[in-house]
């Protein structure tokens, strides 16, 4: 029998399209939550040819995100008259971060992950899970009870910094472990920054809502404009370095992007700077549109951060 090569190769590329299509199923937490809310934005599962390196600073730098996205989850439920959505957006949000937890150290073939072996990792990791169960269980409390306590917040805020911390702590050890020659200085550095930027964007929703909420914190309103500025900072880090350390044809589409992205947050850096956040429901529908352009921008990160890892293949 006569071997078609041709055509294995255009059924090998159907199906890794197939799969492609399956994994970019997966969601960054939820589905629509309300007609006055936002849709989640689909979360791209990188290919199965890019750098393991790039994707593992790719989804581990994701759990700072999905950490401030279940406590952003749950102070909105709080605020809410009907909280029920947001509780079983925040659900969702835990589940996806636990499933990556164990991908990140056994392996996940639906998410592209391979088992980790390295020590360092494997150790900065379990600090990083070790730290994030208390955090982890007040967002699980809420969620069970299918309601919000003042005392759910005031954990939250004072928990969710360190779980953070932790979490960053280990992105940086996967990016030092995972730098090579396949995975460059530059390129780790930059694919660690773009998705720090997507935390961003979650963790500025979850201040203002806990600026609002009763919390007993006095540094919360200091914390969310450094994260303003930060995330400006990376923003520029970003747009500056790029160019020199990728080719032009693949420079070039990140870098429209970061220039999308930089007008995003211009717009949504003006709302949080000017809105007075007075109480009741125009707060309500004030945070509600902050959020709003909070997901628009991290859908934008996100397609950033994908551009990054598949430039590192």
């Amino acid at each position: 029998m006569i071997k078609n090569p041709a055509g294995k190769q255009e059924n090998d590329r159907i199906m890794l399209h197939q799969n492609v299509l399956k994994r970019r199923k997966l969601l960054i937490g939820a589905g629509t939550l309300a007609p006055a809310l936002f849709m989640m934005p689909s979360l791209i599962i990188a290919q199965t040819q890019f750098s393991d390196g790039a994707r593992k600073i790719n989804f581990s730098g994701r759990q700072r995100m999905l950490i401030q996205r279940t406590g952003k989850f749950v102070c909105l439920a709080y605020q809410n008259p009907n909280p029920g959505p947001f509780l079983a957006a925040a659900a969702q949000t835990l589940a996806l971060h636990q499933k990556t937890e164990a991908g990140l150290t056994n392996g996940d073939h639906e998410l592209g992950l391979e088992p980790e072996t390295n020590t360092s990792v494997l150790n900065a990791l379990t600090r990083a899970n070790r730290v994030f169960e208390p955090y982890g269980q007040t967002i699980r409390e809420a969620i069970e009870r299918r309601g919000v306590e003042l005392d759910h917040l005031q954990k939250i805020a004072e928990l969710n910094g360190n779980a953070l911390g932790e979490m960053d702590a280990a992105v940086n050890i996967i990016e030092r472990v995972y730098k090579s020659a396949e995975l460059s200085e530059k390129m780790a550095m930059l694919i660690n920054i773009s998705g720090r930027q997507r935390m961003f964007t979650q963790r500025l929703i979850l201040l203002l809502c806990l600026s609002r909420g009763g919390v007993i914190a006095n540094d919360i309103r200091q914390d969310l404009f450094r994260t303003m500025n930060r995330f400006s900072l990376s923003l520029n880090i970003l747009i500056r370095v790029t160019p020199g350390a990728l080719q032009d044809e693949k420079s070039a589409p990140i870098i429209q992007r970061l220039n999308s992205a930089q007008n995003a947050w211009a717009t949504l850096k003006e709302l949080i700077s000017t809105t007075t956040w007075s109480a009741g429901d125009q707060y309500i529908a004030d945070i509600q549109n902050a959020d709003k352009q909070s997901e628009d921008l991290l859908k934008r990160m996100n397609e950033i951060v994908l551009l990054y890892e598949e430039a590192a293949s």
